[in-house]
């Protein structure tokens, strides 16, 4: 139960995401700096298990995972005995979006229910990961503004009416940018319900939103634990690139 979408260009890409969760869940812990194998990264802490559902590391590349086999699947959440955000702090030091790849073929998905899971890096079409459960399929997308969405409840009429949206709002500007993409996290359209962007249903609801802004220089990472709508202040936190030209 997720939304991500993205912008890229020559320079570097920005990342959005709304984390929607169950209302049981525990709170997760805000982004924080990790080092694993060497490699830095930022990534949020789930409350529950401990994993992640998105991260960005010293090289740029950020990795991001929604439920449920969103590009050509249901969005079902069953089957799996290991939470999915635990994968996530494995790829987190990838210094490629092909190093991703690279580690996702050599994994073993039978623990996990189905997902779908974005890798992006500076100057490279983003990977898009889905496991249904008893397969793996590896896309590749060089779109310079896309996104996915998934919901367990009514799983193709959410998609479509956020789908639509998306749509709406790129058609009503002359261009795509990331401005743009910050309203679209925040949407109530059609209505403030199950099928918005920014989501609200009795036992689940936004829980987070996450931008994640990479230049030539820096990872920049701004989080807030709630929905855009609450206007709880978020913060920033940034990471210099590796081999970047300053310090950030």
């Amino acid at each position: 139960m997720c939304t991500v979408s993205w912008i890229r260009d020559d320079a570097g890409y920005e990342l959005f995401f709304n984390r929607d969760e169950k209302r049981v869940r525990q709170r997760a812990l805000p982004p924080r700096l990790a080092v694993l194998g060497g490699v830095r990264f930022l990534a949020p802490i789930d409350g529950d298990f401990g994993g992640t559902w998105i991260a960005a590391n010293e090289f740029g590349v950020s990795v991001c995972l929604l439920n449920g086999a969103n590009l050509t699947g249901s969005g079902g959440d069953g089957g799996g005995g290991r939470s999915r955000g635990l994968l996530l702090p494995d790829l987190a030091p990838s210094p490629s979006v092909a190093a991703v790849c690279e580690r996702v073929r050599s994994c073993d998905f039978s623990v996990f229910a189905p997902f779908t899971l974005a890798a992006l890096g500076p100057r490279t079409p983003a990977a898009l990961v889905e496991w249904d459960g008893s397969r793996k399929i590896v896309h590749f997308q060089d779109e310079p503004w896309f996104m996915l969405t998934s919901s367990s409840f009514d799983t193709e009429a959410v998609r479509a009416s956020r789908q639509e949206e998306f749509r709406g709002l790129a058609a009503s500007c002359r261009k795509v940018d990331a401005e743009l993409l910050v309203r679209f996290h925040g949407s109530h359209r059609p209505e403030r319900s199950a099928y918005s962007t920014c989501m609200h249903r009795p036992n689940a609801e936004t829980v987070s939103f996450s931008r994640i802004r990479v230049s030539e220089q820096e990872a920049e990472f701004f989080y807030t634990p709630a929905a855009r709508c609450n206007g709880v202040p978020g913060a920033i936190l940034k990471l210099a690139r590796h081999g970047g030209r300053t310090r950030g």
